[in-house]
């Protein structure tokens, strides 16, 4: 359920780092030694730079393609939304259950559901997000055209004197942020069918459209993610600049990343928790449950 989805990073972000390395330490011998360097290697290039956010998808092979694709651009955070006011009839079950087992199937990203449009849109604009939401209507940018550093962020400006730091008594002070170009951005998508829905078309930072010379209507959206993943691509110089930035997650997050995917490498599903617990490390329930 989405729920243990949420309880696992819950956990995994309040583990030590001392924990963490300890247990990787133990796990390590264990996994073949060309599977641990490319697990490694990949992981140490995933961006936070850029998320994907769906609204209430319809079809769940559809998310699953979308989250291959997003897997192999190397963004590491997905969120979903799954209102359950927006599924009805004999499919509704079905259709949330398939979501849900789509979200869980891929073990290398960190997925986020979340219930209504408003509460993700708020949980990601917090943590300084910019929201871009692919949409059809006539006032959105033409993708060819975006600039995708027009995000920002807020940055503390350091004090200028000894005073005017020991003035803000250590705290974060307003009056010392500033914007910078360059933040991080979530891309929203919307249902197959309806597109993104009024609510996120009024919160939404800017709206961008995929140009089309066809008699479709749309792209699919599977297609419409990897063309956007593309332009974006096509805009990042893999050195610290454009929306793509490999090798930005910070030092715990990645550490975590390696714990988890050493504890769904193992040639057995529970042997991490057996190896573990002969060392004296248990690790939370909520971890061990997706394992």
């Amino acid at each position: 359920t989405s729920k243990k989805f949420d309880d696992a990073l819950e956990a995994y972000q309040n583990l030590s780092p001392q924990l963490v390395s300890r247990a990787t330490a133990i796990l390590e011998p264990y996994i073949n030694e060309q599977r641990l360097e490319r697990m490694y290697s990949i992981l140490e290039r995933r961006t936070k730079r850029t998320r994907f956010l769906f609204e209430n998808p319809s079809n769940p092979s559809n998310v699953w393609a979308c989250l291959r694709t997003i897997d192999s651009f190397g963004i590491q955070n997905v969120d979903v939304i799954i209102d359950s006011g927006m599924y009805e009839g004999k499919m509704a079950i079905s259709q949330k259950s398939g979501m849900r087992t789509a979200m869980g199937s891929a073990k290398w990203l960190t997925l986020r559901n979340h219930m209504s449009t408003r509460e993700a849109v708020e949980r990601i604009r917090a943590q300084g997000y910019t929201i871009y939401a692919s949409d059809l209507n006539p006032d959105s940018v033409d993708v060819r055209d975006l600039d995708w550093n027009e995000a920002e962020a807020e940055e503390e400006v350091k004090p200028d004197t000894e005073a005017d730091s020991a003035s803000d008594n250590g705290k974060r002070n307003s009056n010392n942020m500033k914007k910078k170009r360059g933040g991080p951005i979530c891309v929203v998508m919307g249902n197959e069918e309806r597109g993104i829905s009024d609510e996120m078309r009024q919160l939404a930072d800017v709206t961008f459209t995929l140009p089309m010379c066809g008699f479709a209507e749309s792209f699919n959206l599977s297609v419409a993610t990897s063309i956007t993943l593309a332009h974006m691509s096509a805009k990042s110089d893999g050195g610290g600049k454009g929306p793509l930035r490999p090798g930005d997650v910070d030092a715990h997050e990645l550490a975590c990343l390696k714990l988890k995917g050493l504890l769904g490498s193992l040639p057995q599903r529970r042997m991490g928790k057996s190896l573990l617990k002969q060392k004296g490390i248990v690790l939370p329930d909520a971890i061990m449950a997706l394992l």
